[in-house]
C-alpha cells in the first residue's frame, strides 16, 4: 500500500510539472507573438541616459556614482550568440565623488563584445581578450526582452502568479547557461516587465540584478522597451541600498534583423586563455615586501609573533596567491592583520580570505555595517563559493569580533615595529580612504591616490586625488621616504614632491589658503 501510494505521488509530481511547464510554454508562447520574437534573429538598439560604476560608491551605503551615457548601441546576433555594446560616457552635471575613473576626462569610450565562448574587448584598432567576462556578456543576451523568450523556451521553465500594487503578474524562471537562474515577469499584454537574476561577485556573493523594461513600442512588427533601467547590488539587509542604479537608457532607436550582427572573433582572441595569477615579491626594508605581479598590489609586514597584510585586492584566486607567498616570505607566523584602504570592490574582492585565516581586518568606521551585513554575512554564494562560505566553522565563528575600525587613526605595534593606519580628509574619491604608515621604515601605502610614472614616460599631471593625499601627509606630518602604492610602481617622495607639489601649492593660492 505505502508503495502505490509513492508511485501515485510521484505521478501527481509529475503530472502538475508537466501541467506547469506547459503553462509556462503558452506563456512564453504568447509573448513571443506580442513582441514579435518568432522571426527576429538580429536586434540593433540605440539611446542614452546614465550609467553607475558597480562597486565605486563614495561611501558604502549610497548608490553607484553615476555618469551620463552620451551613446549607447547594442547588437545581438541570437544564432550565433554574439553582442557588441558600445558607450560613449562623459561625467555631465553628475558629482565628481566616488571610483570608476571619476570624475571622466572628455568622452570615454569603451566597446565590448562576445561571440559564443569568446569575449573581448577594442582599444584603439586592438581587440584585446576578456575570458573572465565571457559568462557574464552572454547572460546579458539571454536577460533581454527576446534573448528571455528563446533561451526559456530551449528551457525547462516554470510558471507562477504574482501579484503586486494589485495588478497580477505572470513570473515565469528558468536556468540559463545550466547555471543561472532567471526569472521574468509578465504583465497581462505579455510583455516583459522585469527580470531578475543573481550573478557572482567576490564580495557581495550572489549579488541581485534586476531589469525593467516599460513602453514598449512597435518596430515593424517587433515590440520593444523604450526605458531600460538597471539595478545591481541592493540588499536586503542594507537600509537604503534598494538604490544601487547601474545603467538607465532611453532608447532613441531600434532596428530588427539587422545585417552583420553577427561577428567574427579575432584570432588573438581565439588563442586567448586565462593569464595565471602572477605574484612577485619586492623587498622594501627588513621585514617588509611589496608584494605585486598583477594589476594590484599587497604589503606584506612582519612583526615579532605575526603579520600585517595591507590590502586584499579582486577576488580569492588573486588573495590565495598572495597569502602562500607571505607564508613563504615570513614563515610560521600568524597573518594576524589585514588593513583594508577602502571599501571599493577592486579593493576589497579577497578579503574573505583573510578572515578564513583567522585575520582581523582593519578599516574605516563608515565601512562597519556594509562589512558586516554583506561581506561577511553567511549569505548565499552559491555563483561562486569561497573558502569562507565552504567550510561552516568560519561562517559561523562571530565574524564581527574579527573587525577593527576605527575613525581617524590606528595602530599596530609590539616591540619590532609599528604600523600606523591614517584616514583621509577631505578626499572625493571614497569618504573611508585610509593610507598605512611605517614610521620606523619611512615608507607608506596609498591606493588610488598616486601612481609614479613608468620608465622613461612623462608623470600625468596630478589629479585631485594626488593633491589631496599631498595636503594631508603635510597636515599628518609624516616623514616619508618611500611611497607603495597599490596601483604601480614604489617611488620616493622627492620625485612626488616635484609631480605634485607645484599643483598643490597653486591650488592653494589660488584658493585663498
Amino acid at each position: 500500500m505505502t508503495r502505490k501510494l509513492g508511485v501515485l505521488l510521484a505521478l501527481l509530481a509529475l503530472m502538475v510539472g508537466t501541467a506547469a511547464a506547459q503553462d509556462a510554454r503558452s506563456v512564453l508562447q504568447a509573448a513571443a507573438t506580442a513582441v514579435g520574437a518568432n522571426n527576429l534573429k538580429s536586434i540593433q538598439y540605440s539611446g542614452t541616459g546614465t550609467h553607475g560604476a558597480v562597486g565605486q560608491s563614495f561611501q558604502a551605503d549610497v548608490d553607484w556614482p553615476r555618469t551620463d551615457v552620451k551613446s549607447f548601441t547594442r547588437t545581438i546576433d541570437y544564432d550565433s550568440k554574439s553582442l557588441k555594446e558600445e558607450m560613449v560616457r562623459v561625467q555631465g552635471n553628475n558629482p565628481a565623488r566616488g571610483g570608476g575613473f571619476i570624475p571622466l576626462v572628455g568622452d570615454v569610450r569603451s566597446v565590448s563584445l562576445v561571440s559564443d565562448k569568446y569575449a573581448w574587448n577594442v582599444q584603439g584598432n586592438n581587440a584585446v581578450p576578456q575570458p573572465a567576462a565571457v559568462e557574464g556578456r552572454q547572460l546579458e543576451i539571454w536577460i533581454t526582452p527576446h534573448g528571455f523568450l528563446q533561451a526559456a523556451l530551449a528551457g525547462n521553465p516554470t510558471a507562477s502568479e504574482r501579484y503586486l500594487l494589485g495588478r497580477r503578474l505572470t513570473v515565469i524562471g528558468f536556468t540559463a547557461m545550466g547555471k543561472y537562474r532567471v526569472t521574468g515577469e509578465f504583465n497581462d499584454q505579455n510583455l516583459l516587465e522585469r527580470v531578475l537574476t543573481w550573478i557572482p561577485d567576490p564580495v557581495m556573493g550572489d549579488m541581485q540584478y534586476e531589469i525593467r523594461y516599460s513602453d514598449y513600442k512597435d518596430f515593424g512588427g517587433v515590440k520593444f522597451p523604450m526605458h531600460i533601467h538597471a539595478h545591481q547590488g541592493d540588499h536586503p539587509l542594507l537600509p537604503g541600498s534598494t538604490g544601487r542604479n547601474s545603467l538607465d537608457i532611453r532608447v532613441s532607436s531600434v532596428q530588427p534583423n539587422v545585417s552583420g550582427a553577427a561577428l567574427t572573433v579575432p584570432d588573438n582572441v581565439r588563442q586567448a586563455s586565462a593569464p595565471p595569477v602572477r605574484v612577485d615579491s619586492q623587498k622594501l626594508a627588513d621585514g617588509v615586501w611589496l608584494v605585486a605581479g598583477g594589476s594590484h598590489n599587497s604589503l606584506a609586514v612582519e612583526f615579532r609573533d605575526f603579520i600585517a597584510v595591507i590590502e586584499a585586492p579582486l577576488n580569492e584566486e588573486r588573495s590565495t596567491a598572495v597569502i602562500a607567498e607571505v607564508k613563504k616570505l615570513i614563515p610560521n607566523k600568524q597573518i594576524k592583520y589585514l588593513v583594508n584602504t577602502h571599501h571599493h570592490f577592486d579593493h576589497l574582492g579577497g578579503i574573505r580570505s583573510y578572515v578564513a585565516e583567522g585575520a582581523a581586518v582593519v578599516t574605516h568606521e563608515s565601512n562597519r555595517e556594509f562589512y558586516k551585513r554583506a561581506v561577511f554575512s553567511p549569505q548565499v554564494r552559491t555563483l561562486q563559493p569561497d573558502r569562507l562560505s565552504l567550510f561552516p566553522f568560519a561562517t559561523t565563528a562571530p565574524i564581527v569580533t574579527q573587525l577593527e575600525t576605527f575613525t581617524d587613526q590606528y595602530s599596530i605595534t609590539d616591540a619590532a615595529r609599528t604600523l600606523e593606519v591614517h584616514h583621509l580628509q577631505g578626499l572625493n574619491h571614497n569618504a573611508g580612504m585610509l593610507i598605512a604608515y611605517l614610521p620606523k621604515e619611512k615608507i607608506v601605502v596609498e591606493a588610488d591616490l598616486y601612481s609614479p610614472p613608468v620608465g622613461d614616460a612623462p608623470p600625468a599631471p596630478p589629479n585631485a586625488s594626488a593633491m589631496t593625499f599631498y595636503d594631508n601627509l603635510k597636515r599628518l606630518k609624516l616623514d616619508v621616504a618611500q611611497i607603495a602604492p597599490i596601483h604601480g610602481r614604489v617611488g620616493t617622495v622627492d620625485e612626488f614632491e616635484k609631480i605634485v607639489g607645484p599643483a598643490a601649492a597653486n591650488r592653494q593660492r589660488g584658493s585663498g589658503e
